[in-house]
């Protein structure tokens, strides 16, 4: 089976990072990670990360270039994480899928118990 295709935006101000925390009635409950998601059929990844903010957190964005490309299997099966450098053009942040949001310096997210899938961009962010 071809792994899941997944998006994650990489929004940096000041140095520091959005990340937010799955809801408590999700699959990975609690863990923290870059906000994004799945692409639907026939979605761009671009466009799927611009949707997925939108419906997330009520924000608009911008993508630019990929961050990287990461393989990851779970025991329910394997994704392929694609991370990007956006940009916040407009919103404000509601918790609309998520169960909170934080900005960090990358240091700070070596202390968040953070998706399996998105540590090794963790790490990376942090210089480890």
């Amino acid at each position: 089976m071809p792994p899941l295709i997944v998006t994650a935006a990489i929004i940096e101000e000041q140095g520091r990072f959005l990340v937010t925390r799955r809801p408590d009635d999700c699959r990975h409950a609690g863990l923290w990670e870059f906000p994004g998601g799945k692409l639907e059929d026939g979605e761009a990844p671009e466009q799927a990360l611009i949707r997925e903010l939108r419906e997330e957190l009520d924000l608009d964005i911008e993508v630019a270039g990929i961050v990287d490309v990461l393989h990851h299997r779970y025991d329910w099966g394997a994704i392929l994480l694609l991370a990007y450098r956006a940009r916040i053009l407009g919103g404000r942040i509601r918790h609309l899928g998520v169960a909170e949001h934080r900005w960090v310096r990358p240091d700070e997210m070596l202390a968040l118990p953070f998706l399996p899938a998105d540590a090794p961009l963790v790490r990376k962010l942090a210089g480890t």
